[in-house]
């Protein structure tokens, strides 16, 4: 099921300020954030330039955040080492997804950011 209209807007705009200043601080010539949204969930993503070919990048998706419809609340995810998406248990689900944001931020376990 699609997100409500207003749910998506918001999150990309979340997301896409998120993006913005997370990669002006680290070194832009080497690795960048970026998202996308699907029907119920959105992914932000890690991409690293690769070292052998200069033009392309390799995507690593960091965090996922599932909406969930009846609820009308996000919970958030993170990829385990046989990269299947596993709720984070140190936030609960949530309205606000900026609240999640800065749960992958903070991530004092290295889950998200290894």
């Amino acid at each position: 099921m699609p997100l409500p209209e207003l749910v998506r807007k918001t999150a990309e705009r979340l997301l896409s300020d998120y993006c913005e200043s997370h990669t002006s601080t680290c070194s832009q010539s080497q690795s960048r954030l970026r998202y996308s949204i699907g029907n119920d969930k959105a992914t932000l993503i890690e991409e690293r330039k690769e070292h052998l070919e200069k033009d392309h990048w390799l995507p690593k998706p960091v965090a996922l955040f599932r909406y969930h419809h009846d609820l009308r609340q996000w919970t958030l995810h993170y990829r385990d080492g046989s990269e299947q998406w596993i709720f984070y248990l140190n936030c609960g689900p949530s309205l606000d997804l900026a609240k999640l944001l800065h749960h992958v931020d903070l991530d004092p376990l290295h889950l998200f950011w290894p």
